[in-house]
């Protein structure tokens, strides 16, 4: 800042009683001058504080407020996160509780059929395998071993063509019902109902869980 050029009194550069007064009064224009210039100075500086403080507290309100803002969103999407995690757990929880219901169930309606399935079904099967193995390996003879009840059982079902001349019966009463081993030279196959039963109960039954007959 500067202030235009006032040169002193033409007194004040002789002598005598005008140049000291002269002299006075230029002097104290100029210390008048400069401290009106001090004074302009921080009147400007505190002003200028005053408007930067301003500025920053509204800026600090603003981001204050934005941030604010964000937060909430946040907090909306956590809790809206976490309701739908717990929705999907619980509807995880009750698909499983379903499901063991479901092949405890299955199971249990297993177990009640199993001693009609293993009348009925039992000797149709064991006639079925041994039409098979009779066709596979005709002319060869091959024997069947059972308990007496599941021979019976099989013999109820006539074997096509001429294959019963090429089977031999043997009953043995230590043997399960529903258990059949079919013999020929050199090999032969067991069938157990019972076991297969078992392998589909264990399958079908609820996870960790053992299923008793």
């Amino acid at each position: 800042m500067s202030r235009r050029f006032i040169p002193p009194a033409v007194a004040a550069f002789g002598d005598g009683p005008e140049a000291d007064f002269a002299r006075i009064v230029a002097q104290a224009r100029e210390e008048g001058f400069a401290e009106g210039r001090n004074a302009g100075f921080e009147a400007g500086r505190e002003a200028g504080l005053s408007e930067g403080r301003s500025a920053a507290d509204a800026q600090h309100e603003a981001n204050l407020a934005l941030l604010q803002q964000k937060s909430a969103k946040n907090q909306a999407t956590l809790a809206v996160t976490t309701a739908l995690g717990q929705v999907l757990t619980a509807r995880t929880s009750d698909l499983l509780a379903l499901e063991d219901a479901a092949r405890t169930a299955i199971v249990a309606t297993l177990r009640a059929l199993f001693p009609t399935l293993m009348e009925q079904a039992a000797g149709q099967e064991i006639a079925a395998l041994l039409a098979e193995a009779l066709t596979e390996r005709a002319p060869e003879a091959l024997m069947l071993r059972a308990h007496p009840a599941t021979l019976r059982s099989v013999a109820a079902h006539d074997l096509p063509g001429g294959h019963a001349a090429s089977l031999t019966m043997l009953d043995d009463a230590t043997m399960s019902l529903g258990v059949a081993e079919i013999i020929w030279t050199g090999g032969g196959l067991t069938f157990d109902l019972a076991a297969m039963h078992e392998r589909v109960v264990a399958i079908l039954s609820p996870i960790g869980k053992e299923q008793t007959a």
